[in-house]
């Protein structure tokens, strides 16, 4: 099943691209970002500043941090990468939820919760970004609460037997044992709570 390519534009031109390039690649300079937007141009330090502004703005929205140092020189230059709000606003502006799975697991390592809802990606529409991108937004990064919520909504729709089973099995490979079973309860709960509720009705 491909990935969902939902382009709502968000961002301005030249902030989305630098969004878009991040999520295809590893952590770069600034000096790397521009060049890497700007592949074709001969004098790429022309664009520098433009790159620059946009990308200051997208750290003050804080949608990239340093992530990493580059030597060069006996010198070293900060590199940076998309934070948990980036990774998201690149999904709704359409980047490929496989290249960033590929890039987050090289980026954050330990990040567990964000890898497992990237893997998930494929199987899920609109609402689950919104979903994110809002618990993002209030709190700053995602948690496992955020992820109960995610697979609830996600289990209320129309899905085949198959499609929960390869759920099931992205979330017992990313997650701890226990937490994997304390989260799969959690979800039985509140199904079974919705249920009772529909059933009131």
């Amino acid at each position: 099943m491909s990935t969902p390519k939902v382009k709502i534009n968000i961002l301005p031109p030249l902030q989305k691209r630098i969004i878009l390039h991040l999520a295809k690649h590893e952590s770069k300079t600034i000096n790397a970002i521009n060049s890497g937007i700007n592949p074709t141009a001969r004098n790429k330090s022309h664009y520098y500043k433009s790159t620059w502004t946009a990308f200051k703005a997208l750290k003050g929205k804080g949608m990239t941090k340093e992530v990493a140092l580059k030597s060069y020189r006996g010198n070293e230059y900060p590199r940076f990468w998309l934070t948990d709000l980036g990774v998201f606003t690149a999904l709704v502006e359409g980047a490929d939820a496989q290249d960033l799975l590929e890039k987050t697991v090289e980026t954050y390592p330990n990040d567990k919760i964000l890898q497992c809802i990237l893997a998930l990606a494929r199987f899920i529409d609109i609402e689950f970004y919104r979903i994110a991108l809002s618990a993002i937004l209030k709190k700053g990064k995602l948690e496992q609460s955020d992820l109960i919520t995610l697979m609830v909504t996600q289990a209320q729709k129309d899905s085949s037997i198959e499609q929960v089973k390869q759920f099931l099995g992205i979330l017992n490979k990313y997650l701890p044992p226990e937490e994997y079973k304390k989260l799969t309860k959690n979800i039985k709960q509140y199904l079974d709570l919705l249920k009772k509720i529909g059933e009131m009705m």
